[in-house]
């Protein structure tokens, strides 16, 4: 393959290219026919010769991409994430085939049809791109750079529908880098401890995502983005209802503790119309202790200084703690612990504790030849419900990190 496909050249021994769909910073894409299926594809390949970054630089990043949007995929995909088809090297090119979005970027449809002046047509929207981001964060992965050209707009079910792309700066939790949490991403989309990372303490997060949803919201308000935080569209004479107003105001703080802590509030808080964050609960760690508030969506687990940490972030030198060992969620008005590890969690609720392992732990277990089941006699679950006094020991009741949990 040549590093500018053209037009009937054959990729892979089976796409056939279309012609060129787009170009960012570190790869081009080009409409594509899969000639087993006829399915129109994306192929996209690095682009070396249109981008001002060094060829390292794109290689990096755009395998990046590769291993996170495989991650998505063995994760089950999303709705609203654009999803991989396939991957592979071609003469030498790294390539991979994703599916045609059928639309246009986000600023491209904005600058065609102008702001949307239907508050719930805007409504759905950041539901769709809350909803996406919240499947993200569970999967351990902070986007980082949800701005208008990352977004495609497409019509599906009657409505304009949001599908999430370009994933190359996206990374996980445990991004394994100490010199990737510095990369600087400029942009009025974004909140200060991603723009100017290399110079912030800020922790990045889902939190993170948050404030970009909300610029995105204010995008679709108003055509426009100004740099600053806490921004309320009616207070730039944006005709629109209060709680979208308010919600996007709470959601673009400058400090990342007044924002909603996680794409789940924002979520819920736009599903209800009502900008007032969800109820929340305590985490203590005894008298005199440390306590936490949780959100539905919050996560608990080990800091790592490598990337981007969970809601509540625990030292661990021993690093037995996963970086997201627990979720915490709310269904039908009842808290539920989820655990996200690979060693486990208990929880007690009178006499005895449960042990609480997720698919994963069960997997890693099996592959060492162990049953689940042998440990207390039956396979763990990977949910318990939580009540007012419920204990949660991450690990192991004996390991030392204990909480009480208290809701509100």
């Amino acid at each position: 393959m040549t590093q500018h496909p053209a037009t009937g050249e054959r990729i892979g021994g089976r796409y056939i290219v279309d012609e060129v769909a787009g170009e960012g910073g570190f790869a081009k894409a080009y409409r594509a026919t899969d000639s087993r299926s006829g399915e129109t594809v994306a192929i996209k390949v690095p682009n070396y010769a249109g981008s001002s970054n060094d060829a390292e630089i794109i290689d990096e990043y755009f395998q990046k991409e590769a291993q996170t949007l495989a991650r998505i995929e063995a994760a089950g995909g999303h709705p609203n994430v654009m999803t991989l088809i396939d991957q592979g090297t071609d003469d030498g090119t790294d390539f991979l085939v994703v599916e045609f979005i059928d639309g246009y970027e986000l600023d491209d449809a904005i600058e065609r049809l102008g702001p949307l002046t239907d508050t719930e047509e805007v409504r759905q929207v950041g539901v769709d791109l809350s909803d996406a981001m919240g499947f993200l964060h569970e999967t351990e992965i902070v986007y980082r750079d949800l701005k208008p050209d990352n977004v495609m707009l497409a019509e599906r079910g009657g409505r304009p529908t949001p599908v999430l792309i370009d994933f190359n700066t996206a990374t996980g939790f445990d991004a394994g880098r100490a010199t990737d949490s510095g990369t600087t991403i400029l942009g009025p989309y974004k909140p200060r401890e991603v723009a100017d990372a290399a110079g912030s303490d800020g922790r990045q997060g889902p939190w993170s995502d948050v404030y970009s949803i909300g610029k995105i919201l204010l995008f679709l308000l108003r055509g426009t983005v100004p740099k600053q935080d806490g921004i309320n569209p009616r207070d730039f004479g944006i005709d629109c209802d209060p709680y979208p107003a308010d919600i996007v105001a709470t959601a673009t703080k400058s400090d990342a503790d007044e924002r909603y802590p996680n794409a789940t509030v924002m979520k819920d808080v736009l599903a209800a119309r009502d900008p007032s964050p969800p109820p929340k609960a305590t985490l203590s760690t005894g008298r005199g202790g440390t306590t936490h508030t949780v959100y539905p969506g919050d996560t608990l687990g080990r800091r790592d200084a490598h990337g981007p940490s969970p809601a509540i972030a625990i030292e661990d030198d021993e690093e037995y703690i996963s970086t997201v060992q627990v979720q915490f969620d709310r269904v039908d008005g009842e808290w539920l612990l989820r655990d996200r590890s690979t060693n486990g969690t208990y929880v007690q609720q009178g006499d005895g504790w449960e042990w609480v392992l997720s698919s994963d732990g069960r997997k890693r277990l099996r592959e060492q030849g162990t049953n689940p089941a042998d440990r207390h006699g039956d396979v763990p679950p990977e949910t318990q419900p939580l009540t007012d006094g419920s204990l949660i020991a991450l690990v192991h009741p004996s390991y030392g990190q204990t909480f009480q949990f208290e809701a509100q």
